[in-house]
């Protein structure tokens, strides 16, 4: 009974490290383009970062519309929505983009929810019955719901993978929903660094006139929400991967009992 749960478990572990590994890939993608466009622009970079807040600001609320639309579809078909919190902050800052992300995240919740639950169930679990975490998770989740639910937002998996797999696994949605709201700090911190990836570029290319203040405190922000996201993640995985290793075996000893 020991050995299924550990093998569940060292599974488990391995899903949460190839996550952690993906969602670092949209920061650092972001900070390529960003050096490029520093080197390639130069002062330039600043006219050009100045000319798209100015179209955005001729759309008005209507800009905010479209981008929370184009979060709820790109995350439905599982594009990061680290990638769409770092685009939000860049281009509407940190008040405005945080909104839409929370708007947009609101909204997707519950349409994957219920896609998962009334539409897509069948190919669902098939897809997953190849993936013995997902399904040591899905288990584990109608043992201590709530709870785990709430674990489950402060890993690095995808939240849309995680919206699909607990809907095809039928659990109650006010809770779900309840639940949700623990990502809403991760992607305010993302939009964060949106916003000051932004900062910083216009200061490295020349075009803003640096204030040492501002400057420390956005460097010091960025340091600190990657040592709170990375902190609170590990706890995160920790106690999932302790409480899926508790209930996975319960789960086998069922199966078995029932096969005889």
């Amino acid at each position: 009974m020991k050995n299924g749960g550990t093998g569940i478990n060292l599974a488990l572990r391995q899903l949460l490290r190839k996550a952690a590994r993906r969602e670092a890939i949209p920061y650092i993608v972001a900070a390529i383009l960003v050096l490029i466009a520093v080197l390639a622009l130069g002062h330039e970079l600043e006219t050009h970062i100045t000319s798209i807040e100015n179209r955005i600001s001729e759309l008005g609320p209507w800009a905010l519309v479209a981008f929370v639309v184009l979060f709820v579809l790109t995350t439905t078909i599982f594009i990061p929505d680290t990638v769409l919190c770092i685009i939000a902050g860049a281009l509407f800052g940190f008040a405005w983009g945080s909104i839409a992300i929370i708007i947009g995240s609101l909204i997707a919740s519950p349409l994957q929810f219920a896609l998962a639950q009334y539409f897509l169930r069948a190919p669902i679990e098939a897809r997953i019955a190849s993936r013995p975490p997902l399904i040591a998770i899905q288990k584990a989740v109608k043992h201590d719901e709530f709870r785990l639910q709430l674990l489950l937002r402060l890993t690095p998996l995808n939240p849309a993978t995680m919206n699909y797999v607990l809907g095809a696994g039928g659990v109650k949605f006010v809770g779900f929903m309840i639940a949700g709201l623990a990502q809403i700090p991760n992607l305010m911190i993302e939009v964060y660094f949106g916003h000051a990836g932004k900062h910083l570029a216009g200061i490295a290319s020349g075009g803003k006139q640096s204030d040492y203040v501002q400057d420390f405190l956005i460097l010091g922000g960025i340091a600190m929400c990657i040592v709170v996201m990375v902190i609170v993640s590990r706890i995160a995985q920790n106690a999932l991967t302790q409480a899926v290793d508790e209930y996975a075996p319960e789960e086998e000893t069922q199966s078995d009992e029932t096969a005889t």
